[in-house]
């Protein structure tokens, strides 16, 4: 398998380098293979790196110069990007691949940064992740070895799907399309809970998510298309399609959605180019 040879360095075990720490460890690799660098451990963080007996350090100063790293994921903040890549970090990982999911930080500044590294992976994803399902993309620095390819897209792949792209100007989409998506649907719960509140409705969130819940699970279900699912849902002259009249009154809704992820596009650009 994949990734049972590699020695793997995590930088930053927030929520999602925490995550992977975790399908690192659901996926039977070794806790040995595992280091993690961390200034703020939290207690969660301590507890199991004591019980797995996972290399957990503060700084790269405290990882052992012989550890031969060949995989770093680099899961911190932007603004603590620049202070990481020291000549001591870049000593260290030269001979690995440098996977970044930090948000607005492109290629060329982690080119710049690393020293020049030849193997290094630019991904974006969200935060379903924690739970094993989360939607990521991956670009590639051209000189990235297909062995390195592999390691890359095999370690997101443990936490839910990865597609790769041949463009880096598609992780704005993707950031404003499914970065930002789970909060969309978290807004839309809230407004479909609040309605049924409103209405008399008992237990209105738990009937929401159920109702959502259940109608993507019928669609990976039955491989049907979204379109044929919603036409099996609406009857003629019934009360669907006297609601999905007014969703879809002169393309309304898609051209609301449409500006809102537009905006979102744009903003991720600015992030990207600051």
């Amino acid at each position: 398998m994949i990734l049972k040879k590699d020695t793997i360095l995590i930088v930053g075990a927030g929520n999602m380098g925490f995550a992977f720490i975790s399908a690192l460890l659901d996926n039977k690799i070794s806790p040995k293979q595992i280091n993690i660098i961390e200034k703020k451990p939290t207690l969660k963080l301590k507890k199991i790196s004591k019980a797995k007996k996972i290399n957990l350090f503060k700084s790269i100063d405290e990882l052992n110069i012989k550890t031969k790293i060949s995989i770093t994921l680099i899961a911190i903040k932007p603004n603590q990007l620049d202070s990481l890549f020291t000549q001591e970090f870049n000593s260290k990982t030269k001979n690995s691949i440098l996977i970044s999911i930090v948000a607005g930080k492109t290629m060329g500044t982690l080119k710049k940064l690393s020293g020049n590294n030849k193997d290094i992976a630019r991904a974006m994803t969200n935060t379903p992740v924690t739970v094993g399902f989360g939607t990521s993309i991956i670009y590639f620095l051209k000189t990235t070895t297909k062995t390195n390819k592999n390691k890359a897209t095999h370690l997101l792949n443990l936490v839910g799907q990865v597609d790769e792209i041949k463009n880096e100007k598609h992780i704005d989409t993707f950031t404003a399309l499914f970065g930002s998506g789970p909060a969309y649907l978290y807004l839309l719960i809230e407004i479909w809970t609040d309605l049924a509140k409103k209405y008399g409705l008992k237990n209105s969130e738990e009937m929401v998510i159920q109702t959502m819940l259940g109608s993507l699970l019928l669609l990976l279900k039955t491989q049907d298309s979204p379109k044929s699912l919603r036409a099996g849902v609406t009857s003629k002259g019934g009360t669907t399609e006297a609601a999905l009249a007014e969703f879809t009154k002169n393309n309304n809704l898609q051209k609301l959605f449409k500006t809102a992820v537009s905006k979102a596009i744009k903003r991720a650009g600015t992030l990207s180019k600051s």
